[in-house]
């Protein structure tokens, strides 16, 4: 599918444009920032907040919801002649947009993100923090369904994977890594005084925190090809009941 439609558009949508979308991709839109104020207010600690992975995937979130929802209403309302601009040249000769590019490279980073901080989190973090859980609610919002909204608009959109795409996905990791690397030899300590920000990247143990680099970079390339399977599974399906219930293809049923 092409990339400008993809992205504006349902993964089974047949019509240009969908009100259902629209107020769909909004709703999630206003539900990231939600999630993310109410973060920010509780868990503030003096700027602290931001040297957390999880936090940085809720901002990620919160930045894909956004440019979504402003790719949609703009397809929707036909602003700046972007739908019709892009219908005349048709499917094909398209080309693809900064903006779309944009949303694609951040859908695909923070997809990817997600399902690994919800992965670490689950099995190796929760109850080994060496802190006090003090928001237990919100802790479970941004570990656990911050990978279930991602995976619902996987489904929904219509944008294809590419797997080498992943090679993007994989620099946050390295950006990360590098930034706890010099945070602690800056001194930097968690909001609790701990000289870490997560006892699996304490680097007093640089062992420890190779080994946790090289297992999320695993589960970045197991991820990568889940999602293509995923995506070629969609498109299967919708090849197939475009088959059956186009009127085109009575002859087929």
């Amino acid at each position: 599918m092409d990339t400008n439609f993809g992205c504006v558009v349902l993964s089974w949508q047949s019509g240009e444009r969908s009100w259902f979308y629209l107020i769909y991709r909004w709703i999630w839109m206003l539900c990231f920032a939600a999630v993310f104020l109410v973060c920010l207010s509780l868990q503030y600690s003096d700027g602290k907040y931001f040297i957390f992975m999880t936090n940085w995937g809720v901002i990620l979130g919160l930045l894909t919801q956004f440019v979504a929802a402003v790719l949609v209403t703009r397809w929707q309302f036909n602003i700046n002649s972007l739908r019709s601009n892009i219908c005349e040249m048709g499917t094909q000769g398209s080309p693809t947009t900064p903006l779309v590019k944009v949303y694609w490279l951040l859908h695909g980073v923070t997809m990817s993100v997600s399902l690994v901080i919800t992965t670490v989190y689950w099995s190796i973090l929760h109850g080994k923090m060496n802190k006090p859980m003090r928001f237990p609610v919100l802790s479970f919002v941004t570990h656990c369904l911050n990978s279930v909204f991602m995976l619902v608009d996987f489904l929904m959109v219509g944008f294809p994977v590419r797997v080498l795409h992943t090679v993007y996905a994989m620099l946050l990791p390295i950006i990360y890594f590098s930034f706890t690397i010099v945070y602690f030899l800056c001194g930097g300590v968690d909001e609790y005084g701990n000289h870490y920000v997560y006892p699996i990247l304490d680097w007093t143990s640089p062992m420890r925190g190779v080994i946790t680099f090289a297992g999320v970079f695993t589960l970045y390339c197991i991820y990568a090809i889940v999602f293509y399977s995923i995506y070629q599974f969609k498109r299967f399906l919708h090849r197939s009941f475009s088959t059956i219930w186009s009127p085109h293809c009575v002859g087929l049923i």
